[in-house]
């Protein structure tokens, strides 16, 4: 196995690269790598969230991740795309007018540690192609 170290603005994060590892699970950590820095830029807690919020609140924290991941996975730049800003609004971490909330950082810093789990490597499987993902963001998304 080879060892990385991803330095980020006051973020070291550890990624473990293997023969194994998916374009998918590289895609996911990048996109909330990038997520995390651009996030920086945005104004928190700017714009009713509250719509936003009460949409998520009846999903459990794995269904939102699950979400984000197939959100991250439907497109090749996912931060530039309507679906990721719709499931980020749904489950809460986006406002009405696309800025990440107050929730954005906390999540997205628990998405990354979601995301290494072993037990998410069959869902990872599940919706490893652009098509895939799309679908399971129509079949889940409230």
């Amino acid at each position: 196995q080879e060892r990385k170290t991803k330095h980020e603005p006051g973020i070291a994060i550890q990624l473990v690269a293997d023969s194994g590892e998916s374009k998918q699970m590289k895609l996911m950590v990048a996109a909330s790598l990038i997520a995390l820095c651009l996030s920086g830029c945005s104004s928190y807690g700017s714009g009713p969230a509250a719509a936003s919020r009460n949409d998520g609140a009846r999903l459990t924290d794995d269904e939102k991740h699950r979400l984000y991941s197939a959100a991250l996975s439907a497109s090749e730049s996912p931060l530039d795309s309507d679906v990721f800003k719709n499931v980020c609004k749904k489950i809460g971490i986006f406002d009405a007018g696309g800025s990440p909330t107050d929730n954005y950082m906390g999540f997205v810093t628990a998405h990354v540690e979601w995301a290494v789990k072993s037990e998410t490597e069959q869902f990872k499987r599940d919706i490893n192609t652009k098509e895939k993902a799309r679908e399971y963001i129509e079949k889940y998304l409230p």
